[in-house]
């Protein structure tokens, strides 16, 4: 498969994602807003490379948006869901990200982490 193609059927898998992935009312930061903005994290958490400056904003982003408990454990549940379908992932890869980005969370993404524990 191209690189074009795999990006193509990545996109798409993470659009589909976000359509359903149930919608958290009372939170403030939704899943659709955290999957655009670690849209761009996509390509080196499959294929490597140099991680992209659009990937680091949006993980940025991400972690500013997070202000609640309620908005951290839905985008762990978020990322956790969305990251399971796209095929090829590199979960080493995908927690390497913030350090390469200068920054931190406060867990790994792994299929199996429990987001009921993040505070």
């Amino acid at each position: 498969m191209t690189t074009f193609k795999f990006f193509k059927v990545a996109l798409i898998v993470v659009l589909v994602s976000i359509s359903l992935i149930p919608r958290h009312v009372n939170a403030e930061v939704t899943c659709e807003q955290i999957t655009m903005w670690l849209t761009p994290c996509i390509g080196y958490g499959v294929l490597g490379g140099v991680v992209p400056a659009a990937c680091c904003e949006g993980l940025k982003t991400t972690i500013a948006a997070k202000k609640s408990k309620k908005d951290r454990q839905l985008g762990c549940n978020c990322v956790k869901d969305v990251a399971a379908k796209i095929p090829g992932l590199n979960y080493d890869r995908v927690n390497e990200i913030p350090g390469i980005c200068g920054t931190t969370i406060p867990y790994k993404i792994s299929p199996d982490l429990d987001c009921s524990k993040v505070n």
